[in-house]
């Protein structure tokens, strides 16, 4: 059976990236979970929630793509929801966890090039959203100086000062 050759985006990607033997499906089926201008940046195999699988980093999202025969698992993040990143790495094995919402999600035996494409990528896209929310409060603390209230007067004058009683009458 004959390969159908991978975008050219998703195939820069795989030669970046060290593959074992395994994800020939998630590869494949790859191109059919991304958006028509979603670009891939990275990928690497990896194992999450008890699936060896492919993780993948396009320019909007965190996508592990697990097709095996007993378990099959999709997630996807988009980016401007992740708020942490860490990353570890034992024996030459790489753990990344990544933050969403309050919840870890976890992505074991990464190796080589593709996981530290991977995290470098998750870095810059949250400093560019860090960057972004900082230009943003500046912005609304300018917009807001520009709208002060008047200050309040030091006396009242004497045309109201005796109508607070006919007024307090009224109510």
């Amino acid at each position: 059976m004959a390969r159908t050759p991978l975008r050219p985006d998703i195939a820069v990607a795989r030669m970046n990236a060290r593959f074992s033997l395994g994800s020939g499906r998630e590869l494949g089926r790859l191109e059919d979970l991304l958006t028509g201008d979603e670009t891939v940046e990275a990928m690497v195999q990896g194992r999450s929630q008890g699936c060896f699988g492919l993780l993948v980093l396009t320019d909007a999202r965190l996508l592990f793509v697990c097709d095996g025969i007993i378990w099959k698992v999709n997630d996807d993040v988009a980016l401007a929801r992740i708020s942490l990143v860490q990353w570890q790495t034992v024996f030459g094995f790489g753990a990344l966890t990544v933050h969403v919402a309050g919840t870890a999600l976890q992505f074991t035996g990464l190796t080589g090039p593709g996981g530290t494409a991977i995290l470098r990528g998750l870095r810059e896209s949250l400093a560019e959203k860090d960057q972004l929310e900082r230009q943003v409060r500046e912005g609304l603390i300018a917009l807001a100086a520009h709208f002060k209230p008047d200050p309040l007067p030091d006396s009242v004058p004497a045309d109201l000062a005796g109508a607070g009683h006919e007024f307090a009458a009224n109510v």
